[in-house]
C-alpha cells in the first residue's frame, strides 16, 4: 500500500503471456481457461461473479458500466487487436476497450520514445491541449511510475495526488480528470509504453478493474511487440532490397565504364559516365595532385572526396568527387569500384606507353644519332609512329639547371616524370604536332617549325620554360638548327645537348641557347659522327680516362673541379671535400701522365675543351 492515505492502491504486476483461445489467462493469481477471459470481462460489466448465469433482466448492471453489457467486448477487442497492423491501431482498440469496460470518462495510451512516453492514441478527451501537450518522461509522474516500474497503479483523486508532475498537472486539470488507473503495456519484461484508464471524479477502482486493465495492457503490449518486429522485418527487407537495388546499379555503371573505356580507351569518357550517374563532379589526378580530366567541365564546389588509385602499392592517380552534397555509401563504394576499371585502363596506357616510348626511343636513337643506312624506312617507321619528318623542325633539348654551389663533377638532376608530363603538355598545347619524348635524364623535343624567324622559336621555348618552372623547377633549354632533311637531325640534336650543357651551368634560369650562342663549341657539334667527338676526348684525356677506370682514383674529375675554380687549390679540395695536398698530388700525377703544363694557356685549353665535350658526350 502507498502512503498518501489510501487515495490509491498499487499493485503488483500480474505477468500473463499473450492470450490466445486454447490457453488460460490468470485471474487474481487462478489460473482460469482462456473462456473464463470473457467472464472475467463480464464480472467488471456485471455486478456478479465470474462464472454465474445471466438471464435477461435479472443481471444486475453495475452503475457506471457498459450501457448495453456487451459480453463480447473482450473478443471484439481481440480481433480489433490481432487485426492491427500498426501501433496507433493496435493502441486505438486498447483504449477503446479500456474506456468501453470500465465505463471510464477517459483512456489514452502512451508509447516509450527515447526516454519520454508521447500519446500514441486517445478517446473521450475534450481539450486540443491534451493530445497536442501530453509527454511524460519515464520514472515521472504516476504513468512515468509505471512505465519505470513495469506495474499497475491506481489513484483515487489525482488532483490530490503528490506525485503530480508540475509540467502535465495543468495540461490534466484542464482536462477535469480526476480519478486514474495505469497499466504497462509489457512485451516480456520490456514496457513498451502505458494504458491510462481515467474518470472525471474521484474513483475507488477495484481489484477485478485493474486485473481487468492489465489484462488489456499485456494483450496490447503483446501486440505491440509483433508490430515492431514486423517492422524491423519489413525495414530489414527494404534495406535488403535497397542494397540490392544498389548493387544492380553499382555493376551497370561499372559496365558502362567499362565499356566506354574498351570501346574509346579514353579515360576521360570512363569520368564522364560515372559523373553523369553520381550528378556530382569527378576528377582524375595524377600522383602529384595535378588534374588530368574532368566532368563536367568547370570548377568544383563543395567538399572533396578524394580516392587514391592504386596497383599494389604503386600510386597511379586519385579520382576526387566534389559538389553540392556528400556521395552515400552505396555511391562511395561505386567510386571504389570504378576507381579499379580506371586503374586497370591506366595500366593500359602505361603498358602501350612504354611500348610506343621503346620504339620511338630506338627510332630516334638512330635519328639523332646519324645511324641512317636505310633512308625511305627511316620515313616509313616515322610515320608509323605519326612523326612527319618531311616537316622541317627542330631539336630542343631540356633540362634542369644546375645548382649553385654544384662541384665540377656533379650530374645535372634528371627530370622527374612529373615534370616532363608538365613540360609536354605545354609543349603540345603551344605546338600539337610537336614530339615530346624522354632521353638521357632530360627532355627531347622535335619542335615543329612554324616560322622560319629563329626569335620565334626561341619565344615559344620560353614560354614552355616559364609556364613549367613556376611549378616544376629551374628549367633550362638547347636549341639545334632548323631540320629540312633526316642528316640535320643529327647535328641539330648535337648542338641542342650541347647548348642545354652550357645553359645549364649558367645562373640564369629559363635561358635557351641556340648555334649561334655556342661559339667555338659548335664547332663541334658539326664533327661528321660522334666517333670523332669521342677521338678528340680520348687524344687529350686517355691516360687519366684509363687510370680512373683501373684503380677508381679521380683524376679527370679533380682536373675539371681545378679549371672550372679558375686554378685555386683551396676552392678545388672545397667542392671535392679532400685536403689541398691532395688536390695538389693528383694535378702532378695528371700532369706527368698527359705530358702537358697547367701553366700553359693552350694545354689548358685544349684539356677544358676535351672535358666540356666528354660532358656533352655523356649527356
Amino acid at each position: 500500500m502507498c502512503h498518501c492515505r489510501s487515495r490509491c492502491r498499487f499493485l503488483a504486476p500480474t505477468y500473463i503471456p499473450y492470450v490466445r483461445f486454447s490457453e488460460s489467462a490468470p485471474i487474481d493469481g487462478v489460473r482460469l481457461p482462456a473462456s473464463t477471459y470473457a467472464e472475467q470481462m463480464v464480472s467488471v460489466l456485471y455486478d456478479q461473479p465470474p462464472g454465474e448465469p445471466r438471464d435477461g433482466g435479472s443481471s444486475r448492471v453495475r452503475s457506471g458500466s457498459v450501457r448495453t453489457g456487451d459480453s463480447t467486448t473482450v473478443e471484439k477487442f481481440l480481433r480489433r487487436l490481432l487485426s492491427a497492423g500498426t501501433v496507433t491501431g493496435a493502441a486505438q482498440a486498447a483504449v477503446d476497450t479500456a474506456r468501453e469496460a470500465l465505463s471510464a470518462d477517459v483512456s489514452w495510451s502512451g508509447v516509450i520514445s527515447g526516454n519520454y512516453l508521447t500519446m500514441a492514441a486517445y478517446s473521450g478527451l475534450r481539450t486540443a491541449e491534451m493530445p497536442a501537450y501530453w509527454r511524460l518522461e519515464v520514472g515521472q509522474g504516476i504513468g512515468g511510475r509505471v512505465a519505470k516500474e513495469a506495474r499497475t497503479i491506481a489513484c483515487r483523486d489525482y488532483r490530490r495526488d503528490p506525485r503530480r508532475v508540475p509540467v502535465m498537472k495543468n495540461v490534466i486539470d484542464h482536462e477535469g480528470i480526476r480519478g486514474g488507473a495505469c497499466a504497462p503495456l509489457l512485451a516480456g519484461s520490456e514496457v513498451l509504453g502505458v494504458l491510462y484508464a481515467c474518470q472525471r471524479h474521484p474513483r475507488n477502482w477495484t481489484s477485478a478493474e485493474l486485473h481487468l486493465l492489465t489484462d488489456i495492457a499485456r494483450d496490447t503490449g503483446t501486440v505491440l511487440e509483433q508490430i515492431r518486429e514486423r517492422h524491423k522485418q519489413q525495414q530489414r527487407a527494404e534495406i535488403a532490397e535497397r542494397a540490392a537495388q544498389e548493387t544492380t546499379r553499382t555493376v551497370d555503371v561499372v559496365g558502362a565504364i567499362a565499356m566506354s573505356l574498351a570501346r574509346t580507351e579514353d579515360i576521360g569518357v570512363g569520368i564522364g559516365v560515372l559523373a553523369h550517374h553520381l550528378g556530382l563532379r569527378v576528377e582524375l589526378l595524377e600522383p602529384g595532385g595535378e588534374v588530368l580530366c574532368k566532368a563536367p567541365p568547370g570548377d568544383g564546389r563543395g567538399e572533396k572526396l578524394q580516392l587514391q588509385i592504386t596497383v599494389g602499392d604503386e600510386p597511379l592517380g586519385s579520382l576526387q568527387i566534389s559538389g553540392g552534397r556528400e556521395p552515400t555509401t552505396a555511391e562511395r563504394e561505386l567510386v571504389t569500384l570504378s576507381a579499379d576499371v580506371i586503374a586497370l585502363q591506366l595500366l593500359r596506357e602505361r603498358a602501350a606507353l612504354r611500348a610506343e616510348s621503346r620504339v620511338h626511343s630506338e627510332f630516334l636513337d638512330d635519328l639523332l644519332e646519324g645511324r641512317l643506312v636505310d633512308r625511305p624506312a627511316m620515313l616509313a617507321r616515322a610515320a608509323l609512329l605519326g612523326l612527319d619528318l618531311k616537316v622541317p623542325r627542330h631539336v630542343a633539348c631540356i633540362g634542369l639547371r644546375l645548382p649553385l654551389d654544384a662541384g665540377s663533377g656533379d650530374s645535372p638532376p634528371a627530370v622527374t616524370r612529373q615534370l616532363f608530363s608538365k613540360v609536354e603538355r605545354k609543349v603540345q598545347g603551344h605546338s600539337p604536332r610537336s614530339t615530346v619524348i624522354p632521353r638521357g635524364g632530360d627532355v627531347v623535343v622535335l619542335l615543329e617549325a612554324r616560322a622560319t624567324d629563329p626569335e620565334q622559336v626561341h619565344r615559344l621555348l620560353r614560354e614552355v620554360l616559364g609556364d613549367t618552372g613556376a611549378t616544376g623547377g629551374d628549367l633550362v633549354a638547347g636549341l639545334g638548327r632548323m631540320c629540312l632533311g633526316l642528316a640535320d637531325y643529327a647535328d641539330s640534336y648535337a648542338e641542342a645537348a650541347l647548348a642545354l650543357d652550357i645553359a645549364r651551368r649558367r645562373s640564369k634560369t629559363g635561358e635557351v641557347l641556340s648555334q649561334a650562342d655556342l661559339g667555338l663549341y659548335g664547332l663541334l657539334a658539326k664533327a661528321p659522327t660522334r666517333q670523332s667527338l669521342e677521338s678528340v676526348v680520348a687524344n687529350a684525356l686517355g691516360p687519366l680516362i684509363e687510370a680512373d677506370a683501373a684503380s677508381g682514383s679521380e683524376y679527370v674529375k679533380t682536373l675539371h673541379a681545378y679549371l672550372d675554380a679558375d686554378r685555386h687549390l683551396e676552392h678545388t679540395a672545397a667542392a671535392l671535400h679532400v685536403h689541398p695536398n691532395t688536390v695538389r698530388y693528383r694535378l702532378t700525377k695528371a700532369q706527368d701522365m698527359l705530358g702537358v703544363d697547367l701553366r700553359d694557356v693552350d694545354d689548358r685549353f685544349l684539356l677544358e675543351l676535351a672535358l666540356r665535350v666528354q660532358a656533352s658526350l655523356e649527356r
